[in-house]
């Protein structure tokens, strides 16, 4: 059986979701590693996973090129990611890995594997895609309209001017290139070629989508190398336990999250406090909103018993009881949510979130507000007109048990094997080394 490294971009939401298809290839008989930094290998761990961890501390020797502004990130950034490429070089020379898994963000870390010709496959935690005018970026909350010069017009327009963040992180590789961190030219010397798209470039590949295909855009399930692996929920997971004391089953109970970086936004707080204002007044419901940093400032509130306000909570224990979710549309909530068939509230603010609120509006499994909302009469009307729909609470039960019936965790097991049994692409495993 073979040895496949994993390696994403280093955050909870990416990571967790690839934890069900370990899991599926360990019943498989393979071996999985992953390449985490310092921070994140108690967690991988705690799921069962074995781990090699690279340390994100370098110091950087002084230089001409640390001392003028501009020039100093770029040198600075190069030189981070070149000890971060070093490290995956490393990791996959010393686990004898026979494939590898990477998150397609951090392409320019895994051009090493390429020079080794090894089985490599991108492993997309997002609805993320290569430039096209066939669809619009995942930044945007178009809808792609029907073929036709003016649907691709239209999403020519969404690429150009409602996702900023290809353009910036395509800036951004090609800067660090010039400081010297060349990725590209690594691929190309492995004779593969990279592509522009929603987060910057990727290398041309197959790619495992970690998401329902029913969720997706039609163009976008069309493309030819483009593989889904369903919700990729793995209810055992091992996030802590919550306190369920005050809890009374027989009312029903809202969860509102923002998700990990949710208490940064500007207007969370405001936000928050409408959310908590409208169920304080929303006679036998309970809420409970995890919110990070901002817990203790709101908990100052006078809360009633019935709304919990905690900095974290386990939300795949939350959830199954949950009769409504008001979430930002971040892809391991959105994702989660499906699974148990819980209705949602989004409030995008950044990232893929449009693109993956625009995708649940139009296959009515949730509907859209705006985070800046801080009238408590608003989330009230929002939530009012959640519950009133009864084609949204029906195409998510619909969506509940497509993805308890889906096959698409171990479809996406077997392309993983097929790309492992055609071998390294060169015949050779040292050819990183020339």
């Amino acid at each position: 059986m073979a040895t496949v490294g994993i390696y994403m971009l280093p955050e909870y939401g990416g990571l967790n979701a690839t934890f069900a298809l370990a899991r599926t290839l360990g019943r498989r008989g393979h071996r999985v590693r992953y390449f985490v930094p310092d921070a994140f290998e108690a967690h991988v761990t705690r799921q069962g996973f074995e781990s090699t961890r690279y340390s994100e501390k370098l110091r950087v020797a002084s230089s001409w090129a640390t001392r003028i502004p501009g020039v100093r990130f770029l040198h600075l950034r190069a030189r981070y990611n070149e000890h971060l490429a070093a490290a995956f070089d490393a990791w996959v020379d010393a686990d004898a890995l026979d494939g590898v898994l990477v998150d397609p963000v951090v392409w320019n870390v895994a051009a090493g594997a390429h020079e080794r010709g090894l089985p490599y496959l991108s492993l997309n935690p997002t609805y993320s895609a290569p430039f096209s005018l066939d669809y619009p970026s995942v930044h945007s909350s178009a809808i792609p309209p029907r073929g036709g010069a003016s649907a691709r017009a239209r999403n020519l327009v969404a690429w150009t001017f409602q996702a900023r963040i290809p353009w910036h992180r395509g800036l951004y590789d090609r800067s660090i290139g010039w400081a010297g961190h060349d990725a590209f030219r690594r691929i190309r010397r492995a004779g593969r070629r990279v592509r522009w798209g929603d987060f910057g470039y990727r290398p041309d590949v197959q790619e495992l989508v970690i998401g329902p295909r029913a969720l997706d855009f039609e163009p976008l399930r069309a493309l030819p190398h483009r593989h889904y692996l369903g919700t990729s929920v793995e209810p055992s997971r091992h996030d802590g336990t919550f306190d369920w004391s005050g809890y009374d089953a027989s009312r029903p109970l809202a969860y509102c999250s923002l998700g990990t970086f949710g208490d940064d936004q500007p207007a969370a707080l405001r936000f928050l406090t409408a959310v908590i204002e409208s169920f304080r007044r929303r006679e036998g419901w309970q809420l409970i909103v995890s919110c990070g940093a901002l817990a203790e400032q709101l908990r100052s509130q006078a809360v009633p018993p019935s709304i919990r306000v905690e900095a974290s909570v386990p939300q795949l224990e939350v959830l199954p009881r949950a009769r409504l979710f008001l979430n930002h549309g971040g892809i391991g909530s959105v994702r989660e949510a499906l699974y148990f068939g819980v209705p949602m509230l989004l409030f995008p603010y950044g990232a893929d979130q449009p693109g993956l609120t625009a995708r649940l509006v139009h296959h009515q499994l949730a509907l859209r507000g705006d985070l800046r909302t801080k009238d408590a009469r608003v989330i009230t009307e929002r939530v009012d007109a959640l519950l009133a729909r009864d084609d949204i609470t029906q195409a998510m039960a619909a969506m509940k048990q497509g993805c308890r019936d889906s096959r698409e965790l171990e479809e996406g097991a077997d392309v993983i094997e097929r790309h492992l049994a055609s071998g390294p692409l060169d015949g050779a495993r040292a050819a990183g080394a020339r």
